[in-house]
Order: structure tokens, then C-alpha cells, then sequence
């Protein structure tokens, strides 16, 4: 194993893959730690992949986001090309999901950290390509980070995990933001319910679930789930891209929306359910208005933001 490169001091291999080994190093200049990732050799030695390579990474670049796990630099050293990004602390989502549903508040509030990433991602007129529960470290302090931003076409994965294609994806076309809402759409309903909303015994048979069959609700995998997620869910899976959600802006404002419910159904529960000596009764309806009013305003923006994507896109 590579001990230094550049003013990085290598502390220990955490993966590998089709883009390359994948280290834990320190930067020895700012005194943090990094994810350093090397280059593979078939990419950085082949003068036109190293160019496309570079090219995305320099978009990637851009992406400036809490939720987005941030790609410091692009750099080079005995020979050697490599990135330096964002040493995520925490645990693969799969892993915090492990097959069994997440409270929902709990579910609901990754999901709009994720879908607030890919609306910031997508204005810059960048693809994740490969939204999964492994792409998303969910770390020590309990928020969302989206890993390998705008590079998924140089990993293992390539086009996408089978599990979590969108249709398009599955029939070997061209995505666009849509692509990612789809596959955030799989990942919320596996965070609500512990399954896959499309299973198969093999990938074929997913494959073919994925284009053919419907997205099964939230509620009827577990009764107890909201209902107002069903529709929601069953919009982000849509399998026309027409019928999607046309902005990741809008799915993260109904979430919230659906948020600020569960709040106001928890409040009430909790005001319900306090014994208090005779007197004035409580007031909860200013904050329970105040909830609502504040959903409404962010299911406007959303609608504004996805109307601008839109006029952008025709442009």
C-alpha cells in the first residue's frame, strides 16, 4: 500500500472498485481527514477516458451541499491520479436500514435532506445516475451524505444498481434528474417499509418488475404508515418520466408537508394524552395553523422551482 501522495498521508484502505482504491488519508497541511480515492490505471493511462474522467470531475467539483459529501481536489503524484474528497464518518444507509422499516419521521426526514441534494445537484445540470441506500452514508451526527456525486459512470456500478434502476435505466437509455427521483422513490419506500417495492429471483426478473409492474403503496406493506405517502410514492415511481415528479425541489416540499402533518398528529396526541389540573385550555391551534401555512409555502416554491426547471430545460 502507497504510504504518501502529495501532502497526503495514506492511513488505511476503505474499498475499491472499477474507478479505483479507495483510502482513508490525512491531509497533512489542514490537519483532516479525507476519503482519497487513486485512480485505476486503465483509466488514468487511456488519454481519452482520463480526459472524460476529468472532465466530470471538474463538474463535480461544483457541488457545494451538506448533504453532498464534497469533492475537495483533483490532483497528481508519482505518478499517480487521484481525488480528494469528504471523509463521510458514519454508515452506509443499507446498513442503518438492515431490512426493517425506519420510524417514518425519522425516514422522512433523510429523504428530504437526499432530495434537497439532488434539487441543488440537478440546477447545476448534474446526475447522480446511482441514488442506493450504499451511495448514501447516513453519519454520526444522523444527516444524510450522498457519496461518488457525478462519477457513477466510472464505478462498479456503472449505470445503476439493479434494485434501484428506473425504468429507463433498465431499458439502457439516457436518464435525466427524473432517473434520480425514481431511484430516491425506491429508496424511501425501502426506509418506510424494509423491502423493495420490485423483487425478483434474479435481476431479470427485478428488471422486468421495475417496467412492468406497479409500485406497490407504502400502507399496504404496513397499514400504520401514513396514507398521504401513498400518493407521493407513487408519483416519485411513476414510470413515465412525464408522470414523475419534473423537480426533486417538489417530492423534498410534499415530504415536508407530510412532515409538518405527522408533527401536528403528534402534538395533539401528546396534548390529548396530558392530565392537567382544571383550567384555561391549552392552545395548540396557533401552532398547529402556523405548521400548515408553513408546508403550503414550501409546496409553493417547489411548484415555482419545478416550473423554472422546466422553462430551463425548454430553452
Amino acid at each position: 500500500m502507497i504510504e504518501t501522495l502529495s501532502h497526503y498521508k495514506i492511513l488505511d484502505r476503505i474499498g475499491g472498485g472499477a474507478m479505483g482504491e479507495l483510502y482513508r488519508a490525512r491531509d497533512t497541511q489542514l490537519g483532516r481527514t479525507v476519503a482519497l480515492r487513486v485512480i485505476a490505471t486503465d483509466i488514468a493511462a487511456d488519454s481519452d477516458r482520463r480526459e472524460r474522467f476529468l472532465h466530470d470531475a471538474r463538474a463535480a467539483t461544483a457541488l457545494s451541499h451538506p448533504n453532498i459529501a464534497a469533492l475537495y481536489e483533483i490532483g497528481e503524484d508519482q505518478g499517480q491520479l487521484f481525488l480528494v474528497c469528504e471523509y463521510a464518518r458514519g454508515e452506509p444507509l443499507k446498513t442503518v436500514i438492515a431490512g426493517h422499516p425506519m420510524k417514518p419521521r425519522r425516514a422522512i426526514d433523510l429523504a428530504v435532506q437526499i432530495a434537497d441534494a439532488l434539487a441543488d445537484a440537478h440546477a447545476l445540470g448534474i446526475v447522480h445516475g446511482d441514488i442506493t441506500p450504499d451511495t448514501i452514508i447516513v453519519t454520526t451526527k444522523g444527516n444524510a451524505k450522498i457519496v461518488d456525486f457525478g462519477l457513477t459512470a466510472w464505478t462498479s456500478r456503472g449505470s445503476g444498481t439493479v434494485p434501484y434502476l428506473s425504468p429507463e435505466q433498465a431499458l439502457g437509455e439516457q436518464g435525466d434528474y427524473r432517473t434520480d427521483i425514481f431511484s430516491l422513490g425506491i429508496v424511501v419506500f425501502e426506509m418506510l417499509t424494509g423491502r423493495l417495492p420490485f423483487t425478483g429471483a434474479s435481476s431479470d426478473a427485478m428488471t422486468l418488475q421495475i417496467l412492468q409492474a406497479p409500485a406497490p403503496a407504502p400502507t399496504t406493506v404496513i397499514g400504520s404508515l401514513p396514507p398521504e405517502l401513498d400518493p407521493i410514492l407513487g408519483k416519485a415511481l411513476a414510470k413515465s418520466l412525464d408522470h414523475r415528479y419534473e423537480a426533486a425541489a417538489t417530492f423534498a416540499a410534499e415530504l415536508r408537508s407530510v412532515a409538518a402533518v405527522l408533527d401536528v398528529r403528534s402534538e395533539a396526541s401528546e396534548a390529548a394524552g396530558d392530565v392537567v389540573a382544571p383550567g384555561p385550555p391549552r392552545r395548540a391551534s396557533k401552532s398547529w395553523i402556523l405548521v400548515l401555512l408553513l408546508a403550503l409555502a414550501g409546496l409553493a416554491a417547489a411548484a415555482w422551482f419545478e416550473r423554472e426547471m422546466i422553462l430551463r430545460l425548454l430553452r
